[in-house]
């Protein structure tokens, strides 16, 4: 309990070594901060606005703030003819057609080509078949060729597709 005694006796001392002349000198430079001279604000200057200014129409002038108008006409070389008329073979889809064999005419090459109903077409190089402007290209006595013009993202583009000679039935 001694012990107690003399450590509280000690905290004592050293809270009242903590005196008020520090302070002091601490209130006094407070008062001499708050008594200077407070250097006010200038306000801001009033803005007058710039005079608009309007460009004249005469003689078809544009502003050269605005951009001029261009007039892009964009040709697809890959885009199908459109206008052209249409083969009897271009109203059926490539898997409803099968090929079925070839005849021979010095010098053309038919392919003879079998529609959904049986009935049998013959075709040559350069005919259309197909929804997507599809165009033969070579035939051969075991492979038919065309080339296919189909839209890929907002562009023409060719793929080429072969047709396998159909033995069976």
């Amino acid at each position: 309990m001694k012990r107690q005694g003399w450590i509280i006796l000690i905290l004592i001392l050293m809270l009242s070594s903590c005196s008020s002349a520090r302070e002091d000198d601490l209130d006094q430079y407070i008062k001499e901060v708050k008594a200077r001279k407070v250097n006010s604000i200038e306000a801001l200057p009033t803005f007058i606005p710039p005079i608009k200014f309007a460009y004249p129409e005469i003689d078809n002038r544009r502003s050269p703030f605005k951009q001029k108008e261009v007039v892009v006409v964009t040709v697809d070389e890959l885009a199908p003819d459109t206008k052209r008329p249409k083969q009897r073979l271009e109203q059926f889809a490539l898997d409803a057609l099968k090929f079925v064999g070839t005849l021979e005419q010095t010098p053309t090459i038919w392919g003879l080509i079998s529609l959904p109903n049986g009935e049998i077409v013959r075709v040559r190089a350069g005919d259309y078949m197909g929804k997507n402007f599809g165009q033969i290209t070579r035939i051969t006595p075991t492979v038919l060729s065309l080339e296919e013009t189909v839209r890929v993202a907002g562009k023409w583009q060719k793929r080429k597709i072969d047709f396998n000679l159909n033995a069976g039935k």
